[in-house]
């Protein structure tokens, strides 16, 4: 099997039973804006991860970057803070809304695209280097995703993620409440595999951890958050408790569920034209 199709048929394998969610009260793929406002404030507060390292590299003293599935700008807008131009593609209106939101705040100025990639790809410049962190799960095209990246960029391409498929952790939960196995992948080694089949480049990969940046005030929040994740009724969402009570630990007023320690990976490569 190709090492795209197999990306793909990983990510299908993810897809929630019809039964499911035609029976969810909620969408189990949505995230609350205060999620997102949470996990990039303690991005900001955290040391700069190996990608924004990378890309700089890649930039030199001066440059532009394009981010593609931006999301509020957690990547790139520390990269437009220290003078570089930047361009972000994101396809989600509230996202779009919080990457201005935060663009504003910085007082860095940023072009924005709304789109979905690799569509659009054609409403933009091309850039010295384009990153895309923490988006390539969501893309079973993987294949048609990675060219065009690879197209837009002059001097390299940047791509974070984590180690594995980042819903890995609720698969013990689906199969407790549903009886429904989970899949194990993709992982990052899958993608290098389909960046070798599409480019005929073995990119480098840079393996880094940092603390988690997913944060809960109370219970009710742990409950309402996972038992949104495994399209569990209401009603029914108290049964998590006491299947997550052994991963949740408490520090300074906040929650974590699981690891504490988030794995993540950088690939990357040059470009040479």
């Amino acid at each position: 099997m190709r090492a795209t199709d197999r990306w793909r048929a990983e990510l299908e394998a993810w897809a929630i039973p019809r039964s499911l969610l035609d029976a969810a009260e909620e969408s189990p793929y949505g995230w609350q804006p205060w999620i997102w406002e949470r996990m990039s404030a303690v991005a900001r507060s955290a040391p700069p991860p190996v990608t924004r390292d990378i890309a700089r590299n890649l930039l030199g003293d001066h440059g532009s970057v394009l981010d593609v599935g931006a999301g509020r700008g957690r990547a790139s807008l520390p990269l437009a803070e220290l003078g570089y131009n930047l361009t972000a593609v994101e396809p989600d209106d509230g996202m779009a809304g919080g990457f201005e939101e935060d663009a504003a705040r910085l007082g860095v100025a940023a072009r924005l695209v709304r789109g979905r990639w690799p569509e659009a790809a054609a409403d933009v410049e091309q850039a010295d280097v384009v990153i895309s962190a923490h988006v390539v799960y969501d893309v079973p095209g993987i294949g048609p995703f990675i060219r065009a990246l690879n197209d837009t960029a002059r001097r390299g391409v940047v791509i974070e993620m984590t180690q594995r498929h980042p819903r890995v952790v609720t698969a013990p939960l689906f199969t407790a409440v549903h009886g429904v196995d989970r899949p194990g992948g993709p992982s990052v080694d899958d993608l290098v595999e389909v960046i070798i089949e599409e480019l005929g480049i073995r990119p480098d990969v840079e393996r880094w951890e940092r603390p988690s940046t997913l944060w809960f005030r109370n219970w009710d929040e742990i409950i309402a958050f996972y038992g949104q994740r495994v399209t569990l009724p209401i009603a029914r969402r108290p049964e998590l408790r006491p299947l997550l009570e052994s991963q949740v630990t408490e520090e300074n007023g906040r929650m974590y569920v699981g690891d504490r320690v988030g794995h993540h990976c950088t690939v990357w490569w040059r470009i040479d034209r």
